[in-house]
């Protein structure tokens, strides 16, 4: 689930190179993402997963990573572009 922001608390921006080595340190062989208005998606271009070693999620607003179930399932933000690693 994502938090929202309460009125006046401070939002944390996550950067695209921290998200990045974030998602390496989690699974090394990534070579493509894909940045959302609330997250960034890392993962191995081409390659789908049904369970197991699926994309890396990094939110933006927390820099939490979390399972691209929990994030498809809470988000509703849209693709701002794909970016090759």
């Amino acid at each position: 689930m994502i938090r929202r922001l309460k009125k006046g608390e401070r939002r944390m921006t996550m950067t695209f190179k921290k998200a990045e080595k974030m998602a390496r340190m989690l699974k090394e062989n990534i070579d493509f993402c894909q940045e959302y208005e609330d997250a960034f998606i890392f993962s191995k271009k081409d390659e789908f997963s049904i369970g197991g070693d699926g994309p890396v999620v990094i939110l933006k607003e927390s820099g939490e990573a979390i399972d691209m179930t929990s994030y498809c399932d809470s988000s509703k933000a849209a693709l701002l572009r794909e970016i090759d690693l």
